[in-house]
């Protein structure tokens, strides 16, 4: 059991490197094979261990860069900061050996249906952790293949369903070789693997909407630590003042989260009325990040406006937890102040938002974590033309963070057959295509503006039109199969 302990161990942290900037899928494929090989023949008790292991390994090796925010950031001593990074791995690793779990008491791994109970049970887990306490989807398994053929299932089953075809796979791998269930397990094998070669690009699901757009993103390169410093205001709001202006006569200019240290009131009727009468006259839509407090002026609100050649505002819906929002009852609150976290609950906004008219398209907008939900993607983005994140990943230095989310945004656009603009405040800033393919982008820690050529879209994805709905049925639907067929096997046996 100790060997299989740290062959799990082992594994969960190479699991890790088939994401973003290291991509070296066929380890994460290989970590897949190895788990489940460590789950054969054992126990419900011993699968949920070992699949905490993996988890644990995987999640701490993953997210680490938690560590940054909360330590440099959120005003925590350095040992916090490790037991909070260890705390957060440890709940997300409870989702899938909590399912696992669930899975082995109901179908033994070497029954014919292993494998794809060890498929559902994954896809179960990845759609629980990115709903419970504000969800937290990161490093779903399908973000490791976007760069294989596995990539075009996501346009019909979104990531987590690349995720529960590949553990399925995984399953049926382990199963013909050590049972040669050629039948039961080759052939399913066979057609996963097969399947995305019969699949049309993500692309093919939608069409060209009128011209390009000629669009401007700009990276204004400000470090966290200066962000909110008094000194660094009027220099801040003056450099996005000047590379707007650099940029007029496109089509499109975006700025990052929160571009410049100043809510909306502040900057509204001078500095932005300002810049949005210079971008009308050019025909220039801008589109940028902003704090505006809520009707009470008891909160602040993450949001986007536009000014010049477009209009609307867009409050962000989904929080990012312990970061943006703790989600804790009120009678815990006085730990935080025992630890002197800084901590500040943000006000959300609304589903159903207005899209932000775009010359002769529409934008649907993301602010940074939300472009981690694919089904809420899938559903704001209807009838827009593209894409549009704004976020800020200063808060994480250069650890592996910036990729990890530009990965996450490919996925959106492969969801979504949509181009995808993301405006970083340190980078990574990049143009997305809509098969997810990056094509352009500028270097990290550097102020620059990204300029590019971006065809809008029309039509949908299936996708685009049930998200994660068939999934959801379908575990569900396994679940009480599995459950009820559980029972009688128990009532034959008596």
């Amino acid at each position: 059991m100790w060997v299989r302990m740290l062959g799990c161990a082992v594994a969960g942290g190479a699991a890790t490197l088939g994401f973003a900037p290291f991509s070296w899928w066929p380890l994460t494929a290989l970590a897949m094979l190895a788990l489940v090989i460590a789950l054969w023949n054992q126990s419900t008790g011993r699968t949920w261990l070992l699949g905490f292991v993996f988890g644990f390994t995987h999640f701490t090796s993953g997210i680490y860069w938690v560590y940054y925010s909360t330590v440099y950031y959120g005003n925590a001593a350095p040992w916090l900061g490790v037991v909070l990074v260890c705390v957060l791995a440890s709940v997300l690793a409870l989702f899938p050996a909590t399912l696992l779990a669930f899975a082995r008491r109901l179908s033994p791994w070497t029954s014919p249906l292993g494998p794809f109970v060890l498929g559902i049970a994954w896809t179960a887990s990845e759609l629980l952790r990115g709903t419970v306490l504000e969800g937290f989807p990161w490093l779903s398994t399908g973000y490791a293949f976007i760069d294989t053929n596995m990539r075009d299932w996501g346009a019909v089953l979104g990531v987590h369903g690349i995720s529960g075809l590949l553990w399925t796979a995984a399953g049926c791998g382990v199963a013909l070789v050590l049972q040669r269930h050629w039948l039961s397990h080759g052939v399913p094998l066979l057609l996963i693997l097969v399947s995305p070669l019969l699949l049309p690009a993500p692309s093919s699901w939608t069409m060209a909407d009128g011209p390009p757009l000629d669009v401007a993103l700009i990276q204004g390169n400000v470090a966290q630590a200066d962000k909110w410093r008094d000194s660094e205001g009027p220099r801040i709001a003056g450099l996005y003042e000047r590379l707007t202006d650099e940029a007029l006569g496109a089509d499109l200019v975006v700025w990052p989260e929160a571009a410049v240290p100043y809510t909306y009131p502040q900057i509204r009727h001078g500095y932005l009325a300002r810049i949005g009468r210079r971008a009308a006259q050019a025909g220039t839509a801008v589109v940028l990040g902003t704090l505006i407090p809520n009707d009470e002026r008891t909160q602040m609100l993450n949001s986007v406006v536009g000014i010049g050649a477009t209009e609307g505002t867009y409050l962000k819906r989904h929080l990012v937890p312990f970061g943006e929002v703790f989600p804790l009852p009120d009678f815990m609150r006085p730990l935080l102040d025992v630890v002197d976290l800084r901590f500040a609950n943000l006000d959300t906004g609304d589903a159903g938002q207005p899209l932000f008219p775009i010359a002769h398209t529409s934008a649907s907008i993301s602010i940074c974590f939300e472009d981690v939900f694919g089904d809420e993607i899938a559903r704001e983005g209807r009838g827009s033309g593209l894409l549009v994140n704004v976020t800020n990943d200063a808060w994480f230095h250069d650890a592996t963070a910036a990729p990890q989310h530009l990965q996450i945004a490919r996925m959106r656009s492969v969801e979504t057959a949509r181009p995808l603009l993301k405006a970083a405040q340190t980078g990574i800033t990049a143009v997305i295509g809509p098969d997810g393919e990056i094509q352009q982008q500028v270097p990290q820690f550097e102020v620059a503006t990204l300029r590019a050529k971006v065809q809008p879209v029309t039509g949908e994805t299936p996708y685009m039109r049930w998200d994660d709905r068939p999934l959801w049925w379908g575990s569900a639907l396994a679940a009480l199969a599995l459950l009820a067929a559980s029972l009688v096997r128990r009532r034959r046996a008596a």
